[in-house]
């Protein structure tokens, strides 16, 4: 177990160093970009425009990765009860968001005060965890923190440390501008221990969620470009601005006033004498060229993202399914990558609340639970029921069933259970349908079942 002093060092290295990143990614999701912070031109009005590519990609990866498909979960109903007491999907989703933002998430998991097992995703900014360093590493401890803000420029820090068998919570008083210093100065001895008790989930209850190897954010690497780009836009709204605002030029009038300018104003010209003129001074705008470097800013965003623009053109209505997952391949890329590194934290979900549960005698092999996600696409519900028909005898009929999605099939168990119902109330009425298909054999007969189906039909209506 990390002592006090162990975890005020780890938290204010986080404060220090790590979360200064995740807060530039938070702020570039939520669209408090750098052009807001650009300081204004003297004696000109400056706009400040934000185009909000990292939102765009973040939503378009999280919505594509899709949602998480459970095999064989409708034969675990403890299970499947946990998930649905903690909103699995809602949690699921929060992680993908985080994992797009900031590189990575984590998960808290916890007995509550009834003794039901529960789960939750966790803001990367306020929790920090340490590995075991091996090559398929472990969460040995884990801190979460929490601040409150108090009178007099202080700030409550609350740490909750975990390791594989105990809770135990520390919180200090520190000052607000504790770390405006190179070292802050922290009184050790006001510290208090709130809490120490066993968490009772048999390991360190932190799970990491990563977004790849590296833990870098979907749209990290093209920060820059995006500052690029609304800076781009901003100077063509100023140039536009300050064309608009553009001076006069009198030549050989003298003698002219404000008052006469107003009048002028009034009356709609200006009464020039010889060798007198009125023009005025305007900036030369090179327009070619502000929208060539805007148009390759847009481009190289979508490009080095892999996440491409679907308002283009090349997403028509009329083109094939082929091709759009062609234009998709990118994006694609980048989905494989996250659902490989969300299934290991899925996983080792299962395999904590298998050990919560045996604890009440239900335990289960978390290897007999698939994990898979489908993208999130437009379907073609004809296509997938083919292909859906074409896995009869390969697969079970729940694995069919799971393909034809959330949108024909809810809730595989229930749809199982009424084909069930009505098979048995077909056989109960003494009538068997004969498949629809014939199937020949080798030999040119035709399929024994269908022969059997029929031959039991006729005598069931001699007997009538």
């Amino acid at each position: 177990m990390l002592t006090f002093e162990e975890s005020r060092k780890l938290y204010e290295s986080h404060v220090m160093n790590r979360r200064s990143r995740l807060k530039q990614l938070l702020n570039a999701y939520k669209g408090n970009q750098d052009i807001l912070r650009k300081a204004n031109r003297k004696g000109k009005k400056d706009a400040k425009i934000v185009h909000n590519f990292p939102r765009y990609i973040s939503t378009i990866v999280t919505g594509y990765t899709g949602n998480v498909n459970y095999s064989k979960l409708e034969d675990k109903i403890e299970v499947s009860d946990i998930f649905s007491f903690n909103s699995e999907a809602s949690v699921n989703s929060d992680h993908l968001l985080f994992m797009s933002i900031y590189g990575e998430s984590y998960e808290l998991q916890w007995i509550d005060e009834v003794g039901k097992y529960c789960f939750e995703a966790i803001d990367p900014m306020s929790v920090m965890v340490i590995t075991d360093g091996k090559i398929r590493e472990s969460v040995t401890d884990a801190i979460v923190f929490d601040e409150d803000d108090l009178k007099d420029n202080k700030i409550k820090v609350t740490m909750t440390v975990y390791d594989n068998t105990t809770r135990r919570v520390y919180s200090y008083l520190r000052t607000k501008s504790a770390f405006d210093a190179i070292k802050s100065e922290i009184n050790v001895s006001s510290f208090v221990q709130e809490d120490d008790e066993p968490h009772k989930i048999g390991v360190c209850p932190v799970i990491q969620y990563k977004n790849n190897r590296w833990m870098v954010g979907d749209f990290e690497p093209i920060i820059t470009m995006n500052d690029a780009y609304n800076l781009s836009v901003s100077n063509s709204v100023n140039d536009l601005t300050d064309n608009t605002d553009a001076m006069m030029v009198f030549r050989n009038l003298n003698a002219t006033t404000k008052q006469d300018i107003a009048d002028a104003k009034a009356n709609g010209g200006f009464k020039v004498n010889e060798g007198g003129d009125v023009t005025w001074l305007v900036k030369n705008i090179n327009d070619s060229y502000a929208e060539n470097i805007k148009n390759r800013l847009d481009s190289d965003i979508h490009k080095l993202s892999f996440v491409p623009d679907m308002s283009d053109q090349n997403f028509a209505n009329n083109a094939s399914g082929v091709a759009i997952r062609y234009k998709l391949l990118g994006l694609e890329q980048i989905r494989l990558e996250k659902v490989k590194w969300m299934k290991k934290a899925l996983f080792k979900r299962l395999q904590m609340i298998s050990v919560y549960l045996t604890t009440k005698s239900k335990s289960f092999d978390p290897l007999s639970i698939g994990i898979t996600f489908k993208a999130n696409l437009p379907q073609n519900s004809q296509e997938i029921a083919q292909f859906v028909g074409m896995l009869n005898g390969i697969t079970s009929k729940s694995t069919q069933l799971t393909q034809l999605g959330d949108d024909i099939v809810p809730d595989v168990k229930v749809e199982l259970e009424t084909i069930a119902k009505e098979q048995s109330k077909a056989q109960d009425s003494g009538f068997i349908p004969a498949p629809v298909r014939e199937d020949v054999t080798v030999d040119g007969r035709a399929n024994l079942f269908a022969e059997k189906a029929t031959e039991s039909t006729s005598q069931s209506l001699q007997r009538e």
